[in-house]
């Protein structure tokens, strides 16, 4: 899971500005179109009430964490303009007896996120 930490000091539009700029810079229609996707996940955190930005389950954190920092996964782009824009963010993890378990798991708190909210986190 990871969540925002000084969500009362994040400013959305510099994130989003930020990653638009980048995308900018890098003259490459690929990145444009796979940042667009991301642009519109970071606006859904101006209507979100809760820190909590991603829940997922993975067999080894350590990868989890590697792709969080890389194109492999589909948070990175929206998680790096938010610490460039001086977000912080935490994250938090629960080990489980098995895969099961843990799907299990990311399954029950996006649905309580969901019943809660009426949406899946933003970054999800």
């Amino acid at each position: 899971m990871l969540k925002l930490v000084n969500m009362d000091k994040l400013n959305i539009d510099e994130a989003i500005e930020f990653l638009r700029n980048l995308c900018d810079k890098a003259r490459w229609r690929e990145i444009k179109v796979f940042a667009s996707t991301r642009i519109k996940r970071l606006e859904r955190l101006r209507s979100s009430k809760c820190p909590v930005l991603y829940i997922g389950s993975t067999r080894n954190l350590r990868n989890r964490c590697r792709d969080l920092a890389g194109k492999r996964h589909t948070v990175f782009l929206a998680l790096l303009a938010l610490l460039a824009t001086g977000a912080e963010v935490d994250y938090g993890y629960k080990i489980v007896a098995s895969e099961r378990e843990a799907s299990d798991l990311e399954y029950e708190l996006k649905e309580t996120y969901k019943r809660l909210y009426g949406t899946y986190p933003p970054l999800v």
